[in-house]
């Protein structure tokens, strides 16, 4: 009897057929996918945020414009410039640069003001982190004034900052600009000395007495006219006075709504009231 040959179909598995393969293929293909894997990092790179900016400059300034520049990164879309007129914000964008370009002038600014700004780079839809905050000012002509009341003097508008000097009622001091806090409330940028040092700082409008206004007197023209204890129509409210109340007006300041007030005195039933008026509604004598 014939016996049939035992089927083998992976006879060749480990035969010398297995050597015969080219290895240098396999020594390409890795090569290959060694060069593709060195540009992924490259590539995740160039695709990721910009760095902060940097070198955030004022330049030059005029009684409506305002110049800046910063230092400029390679590899970027462009530039994104943010302003606000209170150091605290709100920060608002109000520019795009292109990459081309690292400097900005803004216009049709207001005189003697103060402003701030932030700078960030952009790449496709990724932005950088932004630039330290630059202080900067429009030119006006500085003014001589006066502290009303005890008052502190700080590293910036509000109350929320740093106190770096208290000063004295009667104390002279030099406005070169105006600022307001977040909230709109206005405050001056002053220089003044201590101990024959110069500082400079921030104090609210309102506690100082600005030019060479004498005390002299006028008559009420509204129907009537709110007396309060400080600038602002919000602050308490004193007395309110009929049209034609005489009053002494003892100086003049910016309200909280960046309007001239007074500071006025007034008899009341035979008592003499100290307060504030808007300035609009007083007939200077």
């Amino acid at each position: 009897m014939k016996t049939k040959p035992m089927y083998r179909p992976h006879a060749t598995w480990g035969t010398p057929l297995q050597k015969q393969r080219h290895p240098g293929k396999y020594l390409l293909t890795f090569l290959l996918l060694a060069l593709v894997s060195l540009s992924i990092p490259q590539n995740a790179s160039a695709a990721g945020k910009p760095a902060k900016i940097t070198g955030l400059k004022c330049g030059v300034t005029t009684q409506k414009s305002i110049n800046i520049s910063w230092a400029s990164q390679n590899g970027v879309s462009g530039y994104q410039v943010y302003r606000a007129s209170s150091y605290d914000g709100p920060y608002k964008k109000i520019k795009t640069v292109a990459a081309g370009n690292h400097a900005f002038c803004n216009m049709k600014l207001q005189g003697g003001r103060e402003y701030y700004y932030r700078v960030r780079a952009y790449r496709g839809s990724s932005v950088g982190k932004f630039s330290k905050i630059l202080t900067a000012r429009t030119r006006c002509a500085a003014r001589a004034a006066t502290v009303r009341v005890s008052s502190n003097v700080r590293k910036h508008a509000g109350t929320n900052h740093s106190a770096i000097a208290t000063l004295s009622p009667g104390a002279k001091v030099t406005v070169s600009c105006t600022t307001s806090t977040k909230s709109g409330t206005p405050w001056s940028r002053v220089s003044f000395y201590i101990n024959g040092k110069k500082k400079h700082g921030y104090i609210r409008s309102d506690l100082l007495t600005t030019g060479k206004t004498k005390q002299s007197t006028g008559s009420v023209t509204a129907n009537w006219l709110n007396l309060r204890s400080s600038a602002s129509a919000k602050s308490k409210l004193i007395t309110s006075l009929p049209k034609g109340t005489k009053v002494t007006i003892l100086s003049q300041t910016t309200g909280a709504d960046r309007q001239k007030w007074y500071h006025i005195s007034v008899k009341r039933n035979g008592r003499t009231l100290k307060g504030y008026v808007s300035a609009r509604y007083v007939r200077v004598s």
